[in-house]
């Protein structure tokens, strides 16, 4: 009975889209379904099918049949016979129904007769098939008319078995131009189109056959060419086998791996969102580059997928060990494994060459990570490849915390270890082990700390240079490079404030007041206008050089500092605007007369309280000689001054600090710190 196309065919030919870059395609459809014709009328022994492609060139039979050059005739044409089952009824009609169900379970989309017709003028049929205890034949040519049978014939065939010829005849011309003429490139496309089939061994015998008799057998060609270059592994999951198997291509634009049913691919993933390093071509001497193409096949994914072959049926993300069915993350998870070893050797070279680019930078740079490194160094390996140093920083950091939260916990699993404590000895080793990381994240933090301290340093040696207008950083920038301008210690952070350029033991208070109004500090009763610049509240004595309790009163001393612009050259004696001892006078002189109680304790300032007063200046003219009127003296280096005033009302110590001396100082005290990093 003559078929007919349950739809417009001319229309969905016109309506298809085939890239010319893709014009073996229909070849490649041809074939797919020559092998599962064999697989239908074999099952499971597709070693019995035989497949023979025939390359057709422009020119006369006879005179390519005798031509050495033959692959000088571009190719118009490709015959294609098999031993399959054949164009038997049930096949027909699904070759007749657009998007048909047939070949649903074996991934079929049931739209490569279309795609044949896009790039050829039109396809003969000849097929031998049993029809209950005989060989029936039917033929005809499917063209892109309305209904594409013609020259439709059944009859008794005079064949001794089954099977099926199909000519994709004459190429449109622009895909013609795009393919090769020469028979051994087109057999490597055969061969990567359909290499889980040779992968796996379960290829037909595939022969390309040129018209001269020259002929190319592919699984022969596979093994000489492909097989030695393929990894394979498998792991199980749930009882259930999964294989895998690497691959190269030069082709393909990303490294990735493809989750696979009936040979096809069903979901891809790009390698590098799992293995950073496998990010970029892998380049090598004898070629332009490749990447790798990792293919995941298994009975369970065959059994699994949906029937559009778009996905499968089992939960994707969850790979927890509580849930018991098997996922993709799962299987996800178990392949990156394989990768891993079976990539071994690539892996460790380019995270090698990685290290040698990212290490030196770690070492110049941020040493404060090098005991990062050292004891999480298959994790520094795994680092994204091409990262600038500010990325690269960033990513340490989160190894570092990492890290951190890891000892933290050890450390806790220790302690409650030590409540029962059955062997000793074992204690003692994991206590060791623990001792030493947990000094090694010391040492980490001290390295960052230190580093922080020479870049400050640095960066006030910037500021006080002249800027590009010929000016001097304004006094509040300056400022806030030691404290936070307009802030008390009560919401700035230890870590906020850099007091230790003046001396380590500022470091250490109870209270600061960062450029407020008197009367806006909360812990001093007074109602005075009069600004301050910075005021600390120490809990020891200056000179005695030992750590304060917060929790001792009453205060012992306080410590105020005044931050002057740098090169300033204003100053006029006795006008408390432009005169610097003067304002720290008054500054003590408001504190002393304040009323101050906290939590209902009174706190008392008065003439017995100590003054440590810091004046933060360049000596320029005009501030030396409000110096030189007051009889202020020079610090034993020659480039401070300082004077200790007694009164009945007051008792303080000023010094005068030009910010070379903080300098100076500041890189004298941590010059040991800074050469052990290297700092210096």
């Amino acid at each position: 009975m003559h078929p007919n196309n349950s739809t417009n065919l001319r229309n969905r030919v016109n309506k298809l889209y085939l890239p010319v870059t893709k014009a073996l395609y229909p070849l490649f459809e041809v074939i797919s379904n020559s092998i599962h014709a064999i697989e239908e009328k074999f099952p499971g022994e597709n070693n019995k099918g035989i497949i023979n492609i025939h390359l057709i060139r422009n020119g006369k039979v006879e005179t390519l049949e005798s031509l050495d050059n033959i692959e000088d005739y571009p190719i118009n044409s490709f015959l294609v016979e098999d031993n399959g089952i054949g164009l038997n009824d049930e096949n027909l009609k699904s070759f007749s129904e657009f998007d048909s169900e047939k070949k649903a379970l074996i991934g079929g989309k049931g739209v490569g007769r279309l795609i044949c017709l896009k790039a050829f003028e039109k396809l003969i049929i000849d097929s031998n098939y049993l029809f209950q205890n005989y060989l029936k034949n039917r033929s005809f040519n499917y063209k892109k008319s309305k209904d594409g049978f013609e020259h439709y014939i059944e009859r008794i065939s005079n064949s001794s078995h089954s099977g099926t010829k199909v000519t994709l005849y004459k190429f449109e011309k622009k895909y013609e131009n795009k393919i090769s003429k020469n028979i051994l490139e087109i057999a490597r496309q055969i061969i990567t189109h359909f290499q889980l089939y040779f992968i796996q061994k379960i290829d037909p015998e595939i022969i390309l056959k040129n018209q001269n008799g020259e002929e190319v057998v592919l699984s022969k060609l596979f093994d000489k060419e492909f097989e030695k270059e393929i990894l394979s592994s498998s792991f199980i999951i749930s009882d259930k086998e999964f294989n895998i198997y690497i691959t190269k291509s030069y082709e393909a634009k990303s490294h990735k791996i493809y989750y696979c049913a009936h040979q096809r691919n069903v979901k891809d993933e790009g390698l590098s969102k799992y293995l950073e390093d496998l990010k970029f071509k892998i380049n090598n001497q004898d070629s332009a580059g490749y990447y790798f193409q990792v293919f995941v096949v298994s009975q369970y994914l065959d059994t699994n997928v949906n029937e559009a072959r778009t996905s499968f049926n089992f939960t994707i993300e969850d790979d927890s060990e509580e849930n018991e069915e098997i996922s993709l993350a799962k299987i996800r998870k178990e392949s990156l494994n394989c990768i891993e070893n079976l990539l071994s050797e690539t892996l460790s070279k380019l995270r090698k060459e990685k290290l040698e680019r990212y290490i030196p930078i770690i070492n110049n740079e941020y040493p404060n990570y090098k005991n990062v490194v050292k004891n999480n160094l298959e994790k520094v390996k795994k680092l994204p490849l091409g990262l600038n140093n500010q990325e690269l920083d960033l990513k340490l950091y989160e190894i570092e915390s990492d890290w951190k939260r890891e000892v933290k916990a050890e450390g806790i699993e220790l302690i409650e270890q030590k409540k029962d404590i059955s062997n000793l000895d074992e204690y003692q080793e994991l206590y060791s082990k623990f001792l030493s990381n947990f000094n090694e994240v010391g040492q980490t933090e001290l390295a960052r700390y230190v580093i922080h301290r020479r870049s400050v340093i640095d960066l006030l040696e910037k500021l006080i240079e002249l800027n590009e207008e010929d000016k001097f950083q304004n006094e509040d920038i300056v400022h806030s490079l030691f404290f936070p301008i307009r802030e008390t210690g009560e919401s700035v952070p230890h870590d906020n404030q850099n007091l230790w350029l003046l001396d380590e033991r500022l470091t250490y208070n109870s209270f600061l007041a960062s450029d407020k109004l008197f009367k806006q500090i909360t812990e001093l009763n007074s109602t005075s206008s009069k600004r301050i610049d910075l005021m600390i509240k120490k809990e020891d004595i200056f000179d005695k050089a030992t750590l304060f309790s917060e929790n001792k009163i009453p205060f012992e001393s306080f410590t105020i500092v005044e931050f002057k612009r740098p090169e300033r050259d204003n100053y006029t004696h006795g006008i408390y605007e432009k005169d610097p001892v003067k304002q720290v006078r008054t500054y003590i002189e408001e504190t002393i007369n304040g009323k101050v109680k906290i939590r209902g304790k009174r706190i008392d300032a008065d003439n017995r309280t100590p003054f440590y007063c810091y004046i933060i200046a360049d000596l320029t003219p005009s501030l030396i000689s409000i110096l030189d009127y007051e009889s202020f003296v020079r610090t034993p280096d020659g480039l401070g001054y300082f004077k200790f005033y007694e009164t009945k009302n007051s008792k303080a110590y000023i010094e005068v600090l030009p910010f070379k001396k903080i300098i100076k100082d500041a890189k004298q005290r941590n010059k040991v710190l800074f050469d052990k990093l290297e700092l210096s």
